[in-house]
């Protein structure tokens, strides 16, 4: 996968992090398994824009904090 996957997923992981919740919990929140939870953040898959935007529900951010990089500010 690309690095924009990449860092989408460590924005992920550190989102899930600061909200201390365990990846299964986001997952079955966002009606996905742990592992491919675990390869979003990995940045090991390719996913759906409606995969992001449940994910970011669940972590209760705006879709839109994920796809900003916050250097081409």
């Amino acid at each position: 996968a690309s690095d924009v996957y990449k860092r989408q997923g460590l924005k992920i992981a550190y989102y899930r992090k600061r909200k201390e919740l365990k990846q299964m919990e986001v997952a079955e929140k966002a009606g996905i398994s742990c592992s491919y939870l675990s390869k979003i953040e990995t940045g090991k898959v390719r996913y759906s824009l409606a995969v992001l935007i449940q994910i970011a529900k669940v972590l209760d951010i705006d879709p839109g904090e994920l796809l900003t990089d916050g250097s081409s500010y």
